[in-house]
């Protein structure tokens, strides 16, 4: 028999067999990525819980109307939206949505949910939408109307700029589903159904759950992964292992000298960490010591600055030049001959706070070797952070240790990521180590930090924890959001930035990078500095999110 008959028998013969054996299914494509810290999971997909549920289930499932490329501003995204246009007088903005948008239960999106969503906010002001909703006294947003079935006006109560930012970030609910929930706050959403590319829930346990394809989502066709899955994991540690070790694809840690604690342990780990925002101590204004003005400069001027950014955050993160709350993030904004004068608050100088202690009255009246205020009573508190967050529990001990060095009787407070969260709205703390905000703009940060409606207890925003009111700046930032020139914009910030540095309703302590790691075991397509196409981050707050998981791509083995 020739070779070549030889070879056509066997050829045929292995066809045959192949076509007589069952096809091997196909190995999902599943993304194990970490936006939340959690000692254990709890079976909720409440987009709007923010003490977990919302980081897992934003962007992810459900969708904003407009996501904003913030790195790219001239490369916005439409999501639910097609597009939108504000009025010439400022005083509405209008939506095209997107047709032939499904829910994952099959049923039409449109403007009604749109409506809805908004109408659901205003009715319910203690479920946080993050709609700007006018109550009559505060807030703008005063309504929506349907125009047809895909376009949608919102009016507002003044005029306003910046709509666009804040109400592009709504994320509208089905109608159909939540016209019937009477208390959303506590509707744990056990079975979601949203428009995003990953809705369905699958194998929930305690120690994590998975989110899967959407099959009615218009990015199937271009979307690689099947499910994500995010694990249950509750320190930087066991985070940073387990990227290591292959079990986590995306992660936003902060790390501890990433060249030798990170890279070396797998080849396939990779960091970085453009700057970011600025971190602050928020300081609970409502108690004693920190109602008092001078305490509050006492603290700023005693905190060694140089430890935090050199030692505690292992050089990670940089130096915040002004007392304004906000951080290098933003320093296109600055005027410094405006700022210069109040450089002094952010200097290291232990002598001159307990000068201004000794001065304000807050001696060590009872003996005990500890100052108290000026009524006598006792100075006692804790700094409080999640035990896991390495460089925050670092910066939390140097900041203790520094006050302690000027006889005030502060400690570290570690606790449980979900009870750090918890305390927060209700005002239950001393002093927090905080983010503020990123955003096109510096009112992305100091709108929620200076308005009332978000100092409410029970309802009280990360970045209005100090709840000093300070009417004027909340002006100033309203007048901001009214005016189209960046100009009249800077004179306007320029004038809230002296009132933070004069007032120190939070303590500036330095920028924090942004928290990325990835690792390339399994996927490319990351945001690396040389394509830098999104801001790269995890966590919730970031939009974009969901175009970084899907531009990734599966590497084939």
């Amino acid at each position: 028999m020739s070779n070549l008959r030889t070879m056509a028998l066997a050829t045929a013969g292995l066809t045959a067999l192949a076509l007589a054996m069952p096809a091997l299914a196909q190995e999902e494509v599943i993304l194990r990525l970490l936006p939340h810290h959690t000692d254990a999971m709890t079976e909720n997909y409440n987009p709007n819980n923010p003490t977990g549920p919302q980081q897992r289930m934003r962007d992810f499932a459900y969708e904003p109307l407009w996501i904003d490329n913030l790195w790219h501003p001239g490369e916005n995204e439409a999501a639910l939206a097609e597009s939108f246009e504000i009025a010439e007088d400022m005083l509405s903005i209008t939506y095209k949505l997107r047709q032939g948008v499904k829910w994952s239960d099959g049923e039409d999106f449109n403007a009604d949910d749109v409506v809805f969503s908004f109408d659901y906010a205003k009715a319910h002001p203690d479920y946080p939408m993050g709609v700007d909703v006018y109550n009559g006294e505060t807030g703008n947003v005063v309504s929506a109307e349907k125009i047809d079935d895909h376009t949608v006006r919102f009016t507002l109560n003044e005029p306003d700029a910046l709509v666009r930012y804040g109400l592009g970030g709504l994320y509208p609910l089905p109608e159909h589903i939540w016209k019937d929930v009477e208390d959303p706050k506590n509707f744990a959403n056990t079975n979601p159904v949203a428009t995003g590319p990953w809705t369905e829930v699958r194998n929930f346990s305690r120690n994590g759950f998975e989110l899967c394809r959407n099959e009615l989502s218009r990015y199937n066709a271009d979307n690689a992964i099947d499910c994500l899955n995010f694990p249950q994991m509750n320190g930087n540690e066991q985070t940073v292992a387990a990227l290591s070790a292959g079990d986590l694809d995306w992660l936003g840690d902060g790390l501890t000298d990433p060249d030798v604690t990170f890279l070396p342990q797998s080849e396939f780990n990779n960091y970085w960490l453009p700057a970011g925002a600025d971190v602050n101590l928020q300081l609970n204004t409502t108690k004693a010591p920190f109602d008092n003005l001078e305490f509050r400069k006492a603290m700023s001027v005693a905190i060694d600055r140089d430890t935090l950014v050199d030692i505690a955050t292992f050089g990670l993160t940089t130096h915040t030049k002004y007392p304004i709350g906000t951080g290098e993030l933003f320093n296109t904004w600055y005027e410094p001959e405006e700022l210069e004068p109040y450089a002094w608050l952010m200097q290291y100088d232990p002598d001159k706070a307990m000068e201004m202690l000794d001065e304000a009255g807050f001696v060590d009246a009872d003996g005990d070797g500890w100052r108290d205020n000026p009524d006598g009573t006792p100075i006692a508190f804790g700094i409080s952070m999640p035990s896991g967050w390495t460089d925050w529990v670092n910066t939390g001990q140097t900041v203790a240790e520094n006050l302690q060095d000027i006889g005030i009787n502060a400690s570290l407070r570690t606790m449980d990521q979900g009870a750090w969260f918890d305390a927060a709205p209700q005002g239950n703390f001393d002093v927090y180590v905080m983010w503020t905000n990123a955003g096109p703009t510096p009112h992305s940060q100091y709108h929620p930090m200076f308005n009332p409606r978000l100092m409410v207890p029970g309802q009280i925003d990360f970045q209005a924890m100090h709840q000093l009111a300070l009417p004027e700046a909340h002006e100033l930032l309203n007048a901001f959001r009214a005016s189209p020139s960046r100009e009249d914009q800077q004179r306007l910030l320029t004038q809230v930035h002296k009132l933070v540095a004069e007032n120190v309703p939070v303590i500036s302590l330095f920028a924090n990078p942004t928290w990325y790691e990835y690792s390339t075991r399994r996927f490319t397509g990351w945001v690396t500095e040389e394509n830098p196409f999104v801001r790269p981050q995890v966590h919730d707050g970031t939009r974009e999110r969901v175009l970084h998981a899907l531009a990734l791509k599966p590497i084939q083995n």
